[in-house]
């Protein structure tokens, strides 16, 4: 362990070298955290955890492809090799096929076999029409990757006695308005069981003083989002920081968008 890095707080950030979560980087960095940033694709995440230790932040890269199991244990053993502890896991990679385009999407695409092609939402498939392979890879990442995540560095963070999660959801995932017509029916499945793990590893973590919540930050500039969207990713990321460092016997278990809580 480093002895310039054994005092600070660790956070891990999931799909950390664009958009939301490189911000989410960036702010925890600027709090003094020493941040994971994890991505799938190296030179990307290398350049980005590059751009702010340049700016005199606390970063280091790991690769992580939530498609590849062995890759969650491989950054554990790198964390806890080099920092000794993890403090906050902010879950934020995530994927959308039915509608919208980015270059993991690309990716995962062309695993399937799919040729890209960039919907609105309203545009594609309903749930009697969604393809299996769009729905099991979605699943993968958004909900099953996050949940890796959980069962990899939860029990760390249980063991210390302290430990912030944050899932980032959707309100598209939300039971209490639940319909068709967005026509992503994989994306919102994905929220929905997302928000299901949130709950039950919250439960888990009982008296452990180990928050888990989810969050929906809102529509972003993103790939994800696109271009119309009101909201930058500087300012996406400020609730997604508050509800990573909030104090013992803060909320747990809780959906949250502009810090407010919000029916699942």
């Amino acid at each position: 362990m480093n002895n310039d890095t054994e005092h600070k707080k660790v956070a891990i950030v999931t799909g950390g070298d664009r958009g939301i979560g490189f911000q989410v980087c960036r702010r925890l960095g600027e709090l003094g955290f020493q941040v994971v940033l994890t991505s799938p694709d190296p030179a990307r995440g290398q350049a980005a955890a590059e751009k702010l230790k340049n700016a005199g932040l606390a970063v280091a890269y790991h690769v992580l492809d939530l498609l590849n199991d062995r890759h969650p244990a491989a950054l554990r053993s790198f964390v806890m090799k080099k920092f000794g502890r993890v403090d906050v896991l902010v879950n934020n990679a995530g994927i959308s096929l039915d509608a919208g385009m980015s270059k993991m999407e690309g990716l995962v695409r062309r695993k399937l076999k799919k040729t890209p092609r960039k919907m609105d939402y309203g545009e594609g498939p309903g749930i009697l029409e969604t393809d299996m392979g769009v729905m099991r890879a979605t699943l993968e990442v958004n909900t099953l990757g996050a949940l890796k995540m959980c069962q990899t560095f939860v029990p760390l963070m249980i063991k210390a006695r302290y430990g912030r999660v944050v899932n980032i959801s959707s309100t598209l995932g939300q039971l209490k308005d639940m319909t068709d017509e967005e026509k992503v029916p994989a994306y919102q499945l994905s929220k929905t069981a997302l928000n299901a793990v949130t709950k039950m590893t919250a439960d888990a973590c009982r008296g452990k003083n180990v928050a888990v919540n989810s969050i929906c930050p809102g529509w972003t500039r993103t790939d994800l989002g696109g271009p119309q969207a009101p909201q930058s990713p500087e300012e996406a990321s400020k609730d997604i920081v508050w509800l990573a460092t909030q104090p013992d016997n803060g909320p747990t278990g809780q959906f949250f968008q502009h810090r407010r809580r919000i029916p699942w």
